[in-house]
């Protein structure tokens, strides 16, 4: 019987490392290709293929042998069901809507080389956490040789609040176990459980950045009433920057602008110019005009930074 428990608070750095390699985690299917670094993999570019540099494993978790019910999908499988943003993600757990309950073991490995870098090996990245329970192979874990494993994060449940919904979260060392993260290493996202993808089990994985980089601007707003005020935000890790609101009556996009991928169809409206404070948060008061009430529009935020632009979430609503 499920009974997900919420935990809030737990530091990524109290996770206790193995004194020896964990060797029981697979067999995990290993990439043919590589990474470099820095590298933000948001599973868009290849459009649901699998690419060379990433390797899935969907198996039976009694007989460690191929199962055709666990659900290890970047969007081979079929279309992602929630992603943190875009249309794809890494989604693990049983197949959506079984009811064959039995503990499948998925897993993701993505084989890094390092070379040129000589910073510190972090990573950040957004994870759902649709309820699963604790197994010995969850988590996060680094390999030099795709045997020997160790973990850099707590099980899944323990660092991630298992509520179904998404959490962007950086500080995650690579570098803090023997494995050596300055030659080619692996990456391995494993999850066990019983239960179908985003029904009371299941890990979800996007927008993974090495190394880690500041959570991507969230656009929220107030109920949109024709005649009435809105209040957009943006929360960020991008103090004192321009943040531009936009918006669209015509569509979700995509439209290139300047080199931006925007989710909003032209024409593209300027709502508003506002710096973000100390801490990366901008706010704007909009009065939405009483003509809209009724009609459909599409939001979205970008951030301007030195060489390009990080860009918000996308939103739509109807004006009431």
């Amino acid at each position: 019987m499920k009974s997900p428990q919420v935990l809030a608070g737990i530091a990524l750095l109290a996770v206790p490392q193995l004194a020896t390699a964990q060797t029981d985690l697979g067999p995990l299917n290993l990439p043919t290709g590589t990474v470099g670094m820095p590298w933000t993999e948001n599973f868009e570019l290849f459009a649901g293929a699998v690419p060379p540099y990433m390797a899935l494993t969907a198996l039976d978790s009694a007989t460690l042998t191929p199962d055709p019910e666990a659900w290890c999908n970047v969007g081979q499988l079929g279309p992602c069901m929630q992603p943190f943003s875009g249309a794809y993600n890494l989604e693990m757990g049983l197949t959506p809507g079984s009811t064959n309950y039995h503990n499948v073991r998925n897993a993701m490995v993505m084989a890094v080389d390092p070379v040129g870098y000589s910073g510190q090996m972090t990573m950040s990245a957004a994870f759902i956490d649709g309820g699963e329970e604790t197994n010995t192979v969850d988590g996060v874990w680094v390999s030099n040789d795709g045997s020997n494993w160790y973990a850099v994060t707590a099980s899944w449940g323990t660092f991630v609040v298992p509520d179904n919904s998404w959490e962007y979260l950086d500080n995650i060392y690579l570098d803090s176990t023997p494995v050596d993260t300055s030659v080619l290493f692996y990456i391995a996202f494993v999850q066990e459980d019983n239960f179908p993808y985003l029904d009371l089990d299941g890990i979800g994985v996007d927008d993974i950045s090495l190394p880690g980089v500041p959570p991507p601007p969230e656009l929220t707003y107030s109920t949109l009433s024709g005649g009435q005020y809105s209040t957009l935000s943006v929360t960020s890790g991008y103090p004192g920057r321009l943040c531009k609101f936009l918006a669209s009556r015509t569509g979700a996009g995509p439209t290139v602008v300047q080199g931006v991928n925007l989710n909003l169809s032209q024409p593209i409206i300027q709502i508003a110019d506002v710096p973000t404070d100390s801490i990366g948060t901008a706010l704007h008061a909009l009065l939405v005009p009483a003509s809209l009430s009724g009609t459909q529009v599409w939001l979205q935020a970008v951030i301007l930074v030195p060489g390009g632009a990080e860009i918000s979430n996308s939103q739509t609503s109807t004006v009431l």
